[in-house]
């Protein structure tokens, strides 16, 4: 019996310790790392549309080396974690955010919802490019300068650690199994 609790604990453990993941996720994409990349383009395959941002300064993104990201979307401040692989890049869209009403004018909902279907990216003429799947479109942004060291005003996460996706379902299959050692044991 103590030999499952220590299995257990070991597999715990090294799980824990990997949990956090900093941007070993991320390859070599220094070059977009750290920056205040303000939104200035919209463009769509279907139906085919091409947008210019009015007010680019309240749409930002900033990828951080730690694999999350701080994104100002017009009057809301939102929190996501991103993944690169190469040219890939992934959000997970789950996250701490405000959720206010910025007005009927405000693109903060499609900026918000077309960063997510983001799936390559690269640079070209020192923009960031953002490229959604199946050739559906871009959203093209402008180096804006150097990001805030620490973010001043995102909503508070209650000090939850950054976690590699797969992470949360394997620890709560081990807290699972964990409760049934427990109550076999009882019995």
């Amino acid at each position: 019996m103590h030999t499952r609790f220590l299995v257990v604990g070991l597999i715990a453990g090294l799980l824990l310790a990997g949990v956090s993941v900093p941007a070993a996720w991320a390859d070599n994409h220094g070059a977009i790392l750290g920056t205040r990349w303000q939104w200035t383009q919209l463009t769509e395959t279907q139906p085919a549309s091409q947008s210019v941002v009015p007010d680019p300064e309240n749409y930002v993104l900033v990828l951080n080396g730690d694999g999350s990201a701080n994104i100002q979307a017009d009057c809301n401040q939102v929190q996501w974690t991103y993944t690169v692989e190469g040219d890939s890049i992934t959000f997970d869209t789950l996250g701490p955010s405000t959720l206010a009403f910025c007005g009927e004018d405000s693109s903060d909902q499609i900026f918000l919802e077309k960063l997510g279907m983001a799936n390559t990216w690269r640079i070209k003429d020192g923009r960031l490019v953002l490229e959604f799947g199946e050739a559906a479109g871009t959203m093209t942004f402008q180096n804006g300068g150097a990001a805030d060291p620490a973010p001043g005003s995102l909503p508070q996460t209650g000090g939850a650690a950054a976690m590699a996706p797969w992470a949360g379902s394997v620890l709560a299959g081990l807290a699972a199994a964990g409760t049934g050692l427990l109550l076999r044991r009882k019995k």
